[in-house]
């Protein structure tokens, strides 16, 4: 996990289910001249959602979603990445969705 203290990412718990909607919160450190890119990938590195963030030190951005759908098909941890500039900061969370577990081989 890549942690720059001029970008702050925090999430309300490390486990998600289906449905659950997960909340993102991104506080900025540091004053920017760009917004910043709040991207979502999946365990093997697939973009899930992205959003762009606006980079005011005054606030608190907050992104929210429901975990799931076509998208959000794999089990496992799923990486939070916020950029801005050169800078990213990093946060992970699992996901665990009871239909896509392996079967047992007879």
């Amino acid at each position: 996990m890549k942690t720059d203290s001029k970008i702050i990412i925090s999430i309300d718990k490390q486990f998600y289910s289906e449905n659950d909607e997960i909340r993102i919160h991104v506080w900025f450190n540091h004053e920017f001249y760009t917004y910043a890119t709040l991207t979502i990938l999946s365990p093997a590195g697939i973009t899930i959602d992205s959003a762009g963030l606006k980079t005011d030190t005054k606030t608190t951005e907050t992104f929210a979603f429901t975990c799931g759908g076509p998208f959000m098909f794999e089990n496992g941890c799923y990486t939070i990445r916020v950029q801005c500039e050169n800078v990213i900061s990093e946060n992970m969370f699992e996901y665990y969705n009871s239909k896509n577990r392996l079967k047992p081989k007879l």
